[in-house]
């Protein structure tokens, strides 16, 4: 690393171009915790833009840079399978000095480097955005111009004879479907849209690589028919890998069946680390219980209110999904090995089975705060220069 005078936060814009000497194309260089007061296709990675730390209204608190090389913290990684951990709630302290990192005690001690914090409610109420960079202060990124969600179509089907054309569906990023309203980040897909290989979604993208971490966020999804709406980890080497964590709901489908989706619930899958992201609708994925591509139902209404939503991405072979706390049916295989960027979407490709026909009407997915606790793949374990009893119990 370089110099000792240096803090971690002033080396972080170089971090990227570290990356960038890798097979990794750098989509971010921030890495700081920021406290702000069955599926049918796969989803398609989007691609980024750098981002300097942030400055002003987010605050940082992360590791100095004397600290930066890693030493072991002398503790197994905490094993991780259906039913070990079966509940699960931060024990969040109000501690100003976190710069050694945080241990995550509901879910075996595990050890995180970062924190990153953030309310919708901090910023004022905005109308529709109109770039990519307009929350870029405060650790995001819109979706602007590039694939949200997956095609309908590769663009030709078979006929019993021979291929033919067929029409492509699928949405593109657009900022001017996102805006905050009551202190909510609101992620609309515009009702009566005419299908096309270009209709306008919603999707916020947090800036930042990640690689394992703890991902919640309160959120309230929209029961109209015809979107996908997402929390999910996404990917970051382009064209190269397919893993996923996803958390999905189908909208008019979520607490009831419809003719689009005979099982309304809480979808959890994994993506096959080693899938050909070229080809997204013959990707391999795992989802449900014992792997059984079904979804969780709900105990209450979740487009009524918000509710806590939690990925936690550890290293092994099983990544646990939440819903207000409880460990919801999660698959065994196809754990995420790439680093991966924490993504909110929604959208449909005008397909049944899985998105359905394009909304009628606006579907509104509202996302009032989020928090994670992560490593990045320089930063995975206690640093040198810290000591246990320096961790932060969360």
């Amino acid at each position: 690393m370089r110099s000792t005078t240096l803090s971690l936060i002033s080396l972080l814009p170089f971090m990227g171009h570290v990356l960038g000497s890798t097979a990794c194309k750098p989509k971010s260089t921030e890495s700081v915790s920021a406290s702000i007061t069955a599926p049918a296709v796969a989803a398609v990675a989007t691609d980024g833009t750098e981002l300097t730390p942030a400055s002003g209204s987010a605050t940082s608190s992360a590791i100095n840079s004397e600290y930066t090389t890693a030493i072991d913290t002398g503790n197994d990684e905490p094993t991780m399978a259906p039913g070990t951990h079966s509940s699960f709630t931060f024990k969040q302290q109000d501690k100003e000095n976190c710069d050694c990192g945080y241990k995550v005690s509901g879910l075996g001690d595990i050890y995180m480097p970062f924190k990153f914090q953030f309310n919708f409610s901090s910023i004022p109420d905005s109308a529709a955005f109109s770039g990519e960079d307009d929350l870029k202060e405060f650790g995001w990124r819109i979706n602007q111009g590039h694939h949200v969600g997956g095609p309908s179509s590769n663009g030709t089907k078979w006929d019993g004879t021979k291929l033919i054309p067929e029409n492509i569906y699928q949405c593109l990023g657009d900022p001017s479907s996102l805006s905050v309203k009551n202190g909510n980040l609101q992620l609309i897909v515009k009702g009566g849209q005419t299908p096309s290989d270009h209709m306008n979604c919603p999707e916020i993208i947090h800036n930042n690589e990640t690689l394992y971490g703890i991902f919640q966020s309160e959120i309230q999804f929209s029961d109209v028919t015809g979107t996908c709406q997402a929390f999910w980890l996404n990917h970051t080497i382009a064209g190269q890998y397919a893993d996923e964590l996803d958390i999905e709901v189908l909208g008019g489908a979520i607490n009831k069946p419809n003719d689009n989706q005979p099982n309304p619930g809480l979808w959890s899958t994994n993506w096959d680390p080693n899938g050909n992201p070229n080809d997204p609708l013959n990707l391999t994925r795992s989802s449900g219980a014992n792997d059984n591509f079904l979804p969780t139902p709900f105990p209450n209404d979740p487009t009524k209110g918000f509710n806590t939503y939690t990925i936690a991405w550890v290293p092994g072979e099983y990544s646990p999904r939440y819903y207000n706390g409880q460990e919801v049916n999660s698959p065994t295989l196809y754990n995420a090995i790439h680093p991966q960027e924490l993504t909110v979407n929604n959208w449909s490709n005008h397909v049944k089975g899985w998105s359905g026909e394009v909304p009628q009407e606006d579907s509104i997915m509202l996302v009032k705060s989020v928090l994670f606790y992560y490593r990045t793949e320089q930063f995975q374990s206690l640093p040198e220069g810290c000591k246990a009893e320096d961790v932060c119990i969360v």
